[in-house]
């Protein structure tokens, strides 16, 4: 891989070193989440991210003497389907908590599956660790959502704020782990960019929507999925410049 540096938000920087495996970068990355705002308990009644669950207890077994391969095309499909309906599904969360439903399980189940989902096919591409290491990021910034919508709701400008800087916090590590997992094929630069605008669309939106500017909300909404095909796209070419063992 490349010598790109990780430098994490608690302030500890990692050294550059070459020669390391996607997998094993993968497993250092995973460090990230222990830093923090992993640890800080929800300020929202809703939770859809449990800090003492195993991220990676219902992985998919995966057969190093005969993996499976995805093709590029199928990749790319993939990864713009799940990563476009996981906006349209936190867009969903956020509105039911931001609308005063405490317990919106349906819509909670249906963003657990699309993670689940997206986990399982990082785990095809770059192996088990790798896929933990993605899945508990994950998993955090969309509680990090639901806490937003939650605060917007009850005024809480002190969960606001905590909601927003571990969010940032989410930014840059999740940029740190897509530039290491491709090998620089994702620039930092590049990627952190995706995800600032990604995070600030549904910062607006929930806003709109908690406002009661529904035409506002729903433009934004519209939006927010219409960016993550942009950042799908550009994780996919990232992977498939690779020339992966496990793309084709």
């Amino acid at each position: 891989m490349s010598g790109h540096g990780i430098v994490n938000q608690c302030g500890r920087g990692r050294t550059r070193r070459a020669g390391v495996t996607i997998m094993s970068a993968a497993v250092a990355m995973a460090g990230l989440t222990g830093c923090g705002s992993s640890s800080a308990p929800s300020a929202s009644p809703v939770t859809v991210f449990s800090v003492s669950a195993d991220p990676g207890s219902d992985l998919p077994v995966v057969d190093a003497k005969h993996p499976v391969v995805l093709t590029a095309v199928k990749l790319r499909s993939t990864l713009d389907s799940l990563l476009s309906e996981h906006a349209s599904l936190v867009a969903t969360v956020m509105h039911l908590v931001g609308a005063g439903d405490d317990n919106p399980s349906a819509a909670v189940s249906a963003l657990g599956a699309n993670t689940k989902a997206l986990t399982d096919a990082i785990a095809v591409i770059y192996g088990v660790d790798g896929a933990r290491a993605f899945a508990q990021l994950w998993q955090q910034h969309t509680q990090f959502f639901v806490d937003i919508a939650h605060a917007d709701r009850t005024h809480d400008a002190g969960a606001k704020d905590l909601a927003q800087r571990q969010l940032l916090d989410y930014q840059n590590d999740f940029a740190s782990f897509v530039t290491t997992a491709t090998a620089g094929g994702a620039s930092l630069v590049a990627v952190t960019g995706l995800l600032h605008g990604h995070v600030a669309d549904f910062m607006s939106y929930i806003e709109a929507d908690v406002g009661g500017n529904r035409r506002e909300a729903l433009r934004l909404r519209e939006l927010a999925v219409a960016h993550m095909h942009v950042i799908a796209k550009a994780i996919a070419d990232a992977i498939v410049a690779q020339h992966l063992k496990t793309v084709r």
